[in-house]
């Protein structure tokens, strides 16, 4: 063999190896996860699409799908008007507009919308699901509730008999949401001032219904925490209170906890069971508590200005791993992104402005 081949021959193995050295090494990615809005446009409503990134909480946006609705284009002074399944394939949201509500498949870069059908009463406004069984709460007619089943192709089929009229009077509803493993429905009422509950019979039908009087005027938004317990907003008086959800009924914990802010209407507590946050919505900021007990809580500060938002704060969402918070802003048109600190401050990590104009509601998967 000649020296230049031998050189050649060498040369070419040392490549070989390194190639397949590197080829061996193992890739360094970033987990992406997802942010979803919904736009409540007055033409057609759609939901937006935002990878999140696992590491710094930052948002890229990615796509937008129509759900086959319309939308108010207006605050819907609720909370959950999207939520996402509990195994993390598809994504309810509702049409207040036009009544409906849809059903989205979660896939790459984004949704593919799978089902609209009626919500089987006037003005849909929080819808919530718990394995393939979904249930949306009506604004109108005094606040009516009406139940479906999911299928695994993401088809909507509404349950007979799974739906009532709340009251016989208007109740001005403000959520509705599943707990205790998908067993009972909980619901605020801010025009009477009531919590309610619905247990729910083995087929998905309503069961019975159990009421509890607020600790302080107009309960609001809430946010579902161990054992039963629901961190409840109270407008009327700015503050928040603790109930607990059982299959036997409902009990006052605690509270209620002023915020010393103005307008308390939205909550969301971090998933290890930490802290509890509650949006002020006409004092730009959000106040946090400490959860000491499932009776004890901590303001994080006097003010109760735990950290600042947007303008007018509408909706709150936590990811999973307790280390993000996100705000959807109402007048800017903004979502502000937050760390959560190792104490459960709140760090301004960025702001994405230009969503469409009246877009309320937001779930983070």
């Amino acid at each position: 063999m000649t020296k230049n081949l031998l050189t050649a021959v060498c040369f070419s193995l040392v490549i070989t190896g390194i190639l397949s050295c590197r080829k061996e090494e193992p890739i360094k990615t970033v987990e992406d996860k997802f942010l979803y809005v919904l736009t409540n446009n007055v033409d057609s409503n759609a939901v937006l699409t935002y990878s999140r990134n696992s590491l710094d909480g930052s948002l890229v946006y990615l796509s937008k799908t129509g759900t086959d609705g319309k939308g108010t284009g207006s605050p819907l002074m609720s909370q959950g008007p999207i939520t996402i399944s509990h195994d993390r394939k598809w994504i309810l949201a509702v049409n207040a507009a036009s009544n409906t509500i849809s059903a989205l498949k979660v896939i790459n870069e984004g949704l593919q919308l799978t089902s609209t059908i009626s919500s089987n009463g006037s003005k849909p406004i929080s819808i919530t699901c718990f394995n393939n069984l979904v249930y949306v709460l009506n604004a109108n007619d005094n606040g009516k509730i009406a139940g479906y089943n999911l299928s695994d192709a993401g088809i909507l089929t509404p349950i007979e008999n799974g739906g009532t009229t709340l009251d016989t009077i208007a109740t001005n509803p403000a959520q509705i949401s599943f707990l205790q493993d998908g067993k009972m429905l909980a619901i605020t009422l801010k025009s009477t001032n009531k919590i309610i509950a619905f247990k729910l019979n083995s087929d998905g039908t309503l069961g019975e219904k159990f009421s509890i009087d607020s600790n302080s005027p107009r309960p609001y938004g809430f946010a579902v925490g161990n054992q039963g317990n629901i961190y409840v907003s109270e407008a009327g008086q700015s503050a928040m209170s603790v109930y607990n959800v059982t299959l036997t009924g409902i009990t006052s914990v605690a509270g209620p906890f002023l915020t010393n802010q103005v307008s308390a209407c939205w909550a969301a507590t971090t998933p290890n069971g930490k802290y509890v946050y509650i949006l002020n919505a006409n004092s730009n900021s959000v106040t946090g508590y400490t959860i000491n007990s499932s009776s004890s809580f901590t303001i994080m500060q006097p003010s109760g200005i735990t950290a600042t938002t947007g303008i007018k704060p509408l909706d709150i969402s936590i990811s999973d791993d307790s280390k993000f918070a996100y705000v959807l802003n109402y007048d800017d048109q903004s979502i502000r992104v937050f760390n959560i600190t190792s104490m459960g401050g709140l760090e301004k990590i960025e702001d994405r402005f230009n969503l469409p104009s009246g877009s309320t509601g937001i779930a983070v998967k």
